[in-house]
């Protein structure tokens, strides 16, 4: 009987396994691979022991790096999130402002609520600084404090101050007609009433002027992209008019002197006024000046209208009665 190489292939006997059936070593069949010798009987190739006390190696290098070698840095809690455009213009500040749409960025500071009476506490002091120091940076840092209340209260102390000082002058003027009365048979009471009641319809007249001139200055300000606000611009018109219109007053009891420094004040205001505009309605140093000039001009050129006018008149009347 031939012998099969094939015969006992595979067949383990009770000798364990990997032997064949006559307890020899089973041959290496065909692409099988052979067995680990280092390997114990029933582990897997590559796998854990379950009976030993180790497990499976762990990688002694730890969690591969990330592909930034370096890391991605942490956060600082306390630096600014960064600007959109990391070469972003700087805040606007008072002095040289920059280039906003239309004008100038002269932003008013936030300002706390106050109480009528702290405002009036305040006055003197923005009537200081802003006589004191023109420009527009000093309106742009007193104009957030704009409020209806103030205006008001501003406007009546003017005509109240100014109706005050028109009664002493009233009754300076008086003692003096008085003397000429007894000689000329001038009435002296007629000066008294015009006085009273012109003293009087201050209360009328100065605030309706006052609105009109600055509801001009708005309207032209907007005609020239002006940004501001009526309130604002009412609120730091009065910051110079009423210690300069209390000045004007007092100094209009001096007969010379007073007119003469009254025209200084009275131009040294229209320099002022250009500077309020150019804080409240954020616009360049020569359109406030066309702001506040154009009015001045249109009203000198309709009395320089009227006073020919009236001459001429008067020329015809006297030249139709001369034979």
């Amino acid at each position: 009987m031939a012998w099969d190489p094939t015969q006992g292939q595979g067949q383990t006997g009770n000798g364990g396994q990997g032997q064949s059936g006559n307890g020899g070593p089973e041959p290496n069949p065909g692409n099988n691979a052979p067995q680990n010798p280092y390997e114990r009987q029933g582990q897997p190739a590559g796998g854990a022991d379950p009976h030993s006390g180790y497990g499976t190696p762990q990688n002694p290098y730890g969690t591969p790096p990330p592909q930034n070698p370096y890391g991605t840095p942490p956060q600082n809690p306390y630096a600014s999130p960064s600007p959109q455009n990391p070469y972003g213009t700087p805040p606007p500040q008072y002095g040289t402002p920059p280039y906003q749409q239309g004008g100038y960025g002269y932003a008013p500071p936030q300002q706390a609520p106050r109480s009528i009476g702290q405002a009036i506490q305040e006055l003197p002091n923005q009537y200081i600084r802003v006589l004191t120091k023109p420009s527009a940076q000093t309106f742009a840092e007193e104009m957030g404090k704009a409020d209806w209340a103030m205006v008001w209260i501003q406007l009546l102390a003017i005509a109240l101050i100014g109706t005050i000082l028109g009664f002493i002058r009233s009754a300076i003027g008086l003692a003096a007609a008085n003397s000429f009365s007894n000689t000329s048979g001038f009435n002296a009471n007629a000066i008294l009433a015009l006085s009273v009641g012109g003293s009087t319809f201050s209360f009328i007249s100065i605030p309706v002027a006052f609105f009109i001139v600055v509801g001009i200055q708005y309207l032209l300000a907007k005609a020239f992209q002006g940004q501001g606000r009526f309130l604002t611009q009412s609120y730091t018109t009065l910051l110079y008019q009423t210690p300069i219109y209390i000045a004007s007053f007092l100094l209009g009891l001096i007969p010379i002197l007073g007119g003469l420094v009254g025209i200084v004040l009275y131009i040294y205001s229209i320099v002022l006024n250009v500077f309020a505009i150019m804080a409240v309605h954020r616009l360049s140093g020569g359109k406030a000046t066309g702001v506040v000039l154009i009015p001045i001009v249109v009203l000198f050129l309709l009395l320089f209208l009227c006073i020919i006018a009236v001459a001429a008149i008067f020329f015809a009347a006297y030249r139709s009665t001369t034979p």
